[in-house]
């Protein structure tokens, strides 16, 4: 009996025996460290896609380069110009993906708060942060051809628009609707317009040496301001959701009156 028991025992246990000789073989201890190694690994993950940015805006620039060629004449001087800018762009726009994962691969949160709280709050900054470099390179840009008769291309897509707009609209309508439930439509409006506001942002070009062209060139550096003010204003808005729901989700797992009993 006991030398079947034995057998059975061989039998049964033998997936394990040789997962454990298996060469290199970590991925049990990955999966379960997963959750300790939460904020570590979504580090990771943004380091990984700054690297990935920078290696695609790399693409694009060559590609532009390849697909329309260098030119003649002043066109050689603007392709050049517009590449080295945008190429020296692509460095700071990259390190704000990454520095935004080694802050979050140091987070000591717990894992919902750091989902809910600390890495919306990362992605917000990182959108908003990008954005608002884009357009100051473009502003640059756009300074540089007024200044000279080089017209430097001011256009730069990172793919951040889309979900820029999506994540703010968000939050806008959060908060318009949360005015409304008080009666405060005004309020909810005058922040959805706010959001609604890209000043510059749609200026593409200037006149060279012209009052004309210096003052839209002038209305591109508002416009990043205009998306810094934008960012700020949506990081403390969802800090303001954030505080209230953890609040009342603390409340509903230890519920209290705040009344003293006699």
């Amino acid at each position: 009996m006991d030398k079947i028991k034995d057998i059975f025992n061989m039998v049964v246990d033998s997936p394990n025996m040789v997962n454990n000789k298996l060469p290199w073989n970590c991925w049990n201890s990955c999966m379960d460290d997963s959750e300790g190694n939460l904020a570590k690994w979504t580090g990771d993950f943004f380091r990984v896609g700054a690297f990935v940015m920078l290696a695609a805006s790399f693409y694009a620039i060559v590609m532009g380069i390849v697909t329309d060629g260098m030119g003649e004449g002043m066109a050689v001087a603007t392709t050049l110009v517009s590449s080295l800018l945008w190429v020296y762009a692509a460095f700071p726009i990259a390190q704000v993906v990454r520095s935004a994962g080694e802050g979050l691969a140091e987070s000591k949160s717990d894992t919902v708060t750091f989902i809910f709280h600390d890495l919306i709050m990362a992605i917000i900054k990182v959108f908003g942060t990008v954005t608002a470099l884009i357009a100051l390179f473009g502003a640059i840009a756009m300074s540089f051809t007024w200044l000279t008769t080089i017209d430097v291309n001011t256009a730069y897509d990172a793919g951040m628009m889309p979900w820029m707009d999506w994540g703010y609209g968000t939050v806008a309508s959060a908060t318009e609707a949360f005015m409304a439930m008080f009666g405060l439509e005004y309020v909810g409006g005058i922040i959805t317009g706010f959001y609604n506001w890209t000043e510059g942002g749609a200026v593409t070009s200037a006149d060279s040496f012209t009052w004309a062209g210096l003052v839209m060139t002038g209305w591109n550096y508002v416009g990043v301001a205009v998306i810094l003010a934008q960012m700020y204003v949506t990081l403390a808005l969802y800090k303001f959701y954030w505080t209230i729901l953890n609040t009342l989700f603390n409340f509903i797992k230890n519920p209290y009156l705040p009344f003293k009993s006699k």
